[in-house]
């Protein structure tokens, strides 16, 4: 660890194989970290606000098109209603859900970010990046504590000189 060429994630990565916790497993436990790297919370939040504007836009066709139902020529508006109501309920919870949803997500990301060190105000896709280069540096130790272990296993073990060996040779 101390040779000045091993890093602390190769000795983590090292000890951790040493000591059988699993980390072979490391990536897999993460499937869809790489997705996440390609979206953006804050792409998926203007969405949402073009979606609650669209149903505002909706309720106030409905308020319209209520107010007009006083007039005995909006047969029309009634089929319209009648039609526009149901849709316009299931809309606006789907699209309380969706929010709801978001909201945690984002929540779970600005935690991420957090335990991370990673500002959490910066850009959601950013903690995800730095995931995914975690995970290759794990990937890249791993590698190179397999070559060693290869490297050692055909190297012939060195002799050990006793204290009495090298007093005799000077």
């Amino acid at each position: 660890f101390f040779d000045g060429k091993t890093t602390v994630i190769d000795h983590l990565v090292s000890t951790a194989i040493s000591n059988n916790l699993g980390l072979e497993k490391f990536w897999d436990d993460m499937p869809s970290v790489r997705d996440a790297n390609k979206l953006s919370l804050e792409e998926f939040q203007l969405s949402i606000q073009e979606l609650q504007t669209g149903a505002k836009n909706i309720e106030n066709v409905l308020n319209a098109e209520s107010i007009a139902l006083t007039d005995e020529s909006s047969k029309p508006s009634k089929i319209f209603l009648d039609k526009l109501v149901p849709f316009y309920s299931t809309c606006t919870t789907e699209i309380n859900d969706l929010k709801k949803l978001f909201d945690s997500s984002a929540g779970k990301a600005q935690r991420l970010s957090s335990f991370f060190a990673e500002d959490v105000k910066t850009n959601s896709s950013t903690i995800f990046g730095v995931m995914i280069d975690f995970a290759q540096l794990v990937e890249r130790s791993k590698e190179l504590h397999k070559r060693k272990e290869k490297a050692a296993k055909r190297r012939p073990p060195t002799p050990k000189v006793k204290r009495r060996d090298m007093n005799i040779a000077t």
